[in-house]
């Protein structure tokens, strides 16, 4: 727990420091931001599910760089930022849409509640990388149950290293490989009240080609994922991968059966079949 606080009060300090100018290039940490924001944002849009008339949750949304354009064709638009005066400063900009309503909440916090399968699109743009691999994995569980079936989770992350030019004293963003993100999102589910499973099945996973373009940068990586409903075999499946034959499940087993084994025979059994076939 300590460890967990330790985490998100390091991001806020990150953040307040990076957010005394609420201008776009302080939001995207790159002097260059104003022009790749012309390219960048249109072709994030563009790759987005249809979302006119939808509910739409915006998480880490910053000063509003997509709030506006979220909230010109989805029914509602709740924007939330943990850090204040940005959600305010969001608020300034958008606050005219009528279908937008705006949140100062960390996404991390149990204390946030939105409502099981109300949401149709969760679109967040640079913020798992400010979250610990586990409190990754807590919002993915959670998610899930935010949306709707049939419902889209969108989600932008940079990928091994920086990509702005901002100078940094300290940073705790989380550089990860695209594979722990495609893995996390691949193991969510949720069970609803009827008992029912549901899964999320990925859509596409691309470089933002505004970034490969201007700045020779294939790191911006973006998911898009659906909320599906899960088949009989590949709830198993599950069960079988997370929880009978996880690495902790696999260990136990390997130390009554031997080693590479998860089953009786072992070593003794496999030498006499090898034998016996002549191998």
């Amino acid at each position: 727990l300590a460890k967990l606080e330790e985490e998100r009060e390091a991001q806020k300090r990150y953040w307040e420091e990076h957010s005394r100018d609420l201008t776009v290039e302080a939001m995207m940490l790159d002097s260059r931001a104003a022009d790749l924001d012309k390219e960048e944002r249109p072709e994030i849009l563009s790759l987005l599910p249809s979302y006119e008339g939808k509910s739409v949750l915006e998480l880490g949304a910053g000063i509003g760089r997509f709030t506006g354009e979220l909230a010109k064709t989805a029914g509602h638009v709740l924007a939330m930022d943990f850090i204040e005066s940005v959600i305010k400063k969001n608020e300034s900009i958008n606050g005219h849409y009528k279908n937008a309503s705006f949140m100062c909440a960390d996404v991390t916090s149990p204390d946030l509640v939105i409502e099981d399968n109300s949401i149709d699109l969760i679109f967040s743009n640079w913020l798992l990388m400010y979250l610990s691999d586990a409190e990754v994995e807590k919002l993915v569980e959670r998610m899930v149950k935010w949306l709707k079936v049939g419902g889209h989770i969108f989600f932008r992350e940079s990928c091994f290293h920086q990509s702005g030019d901002s100078k940094r004293k300290v940073n705790p963003t989380h550089y990860r490989e695209p594979r722990f993100y495609t893995k996390v999102f691949k193991e969510g589910h949720a069970i609803d009240q009827s008992g029912s499973s549901s899964e999320l099945s990925l859509l596409t996973c691309k470089c933002v080609g505004a970034y490969v373009k201007n700045k020779k940068n294939q790191n911006q990586i973006c998911w898009l994922w659906q909320k599906v409903k899960s088949t009989e075999d590949r709830g198993f499946q599950r069960f079988l991968d997370n929880v009978q034959y996880k690495t902790s499940g696999i260990l136990r087993y390997e130390r009554v059966f031997g080693q590479g084994f998860v089953s009786t025979g072992g070593i003794g059994d496999y030498k006499r079949i090898c034998g016996l076939v002549g191998s």
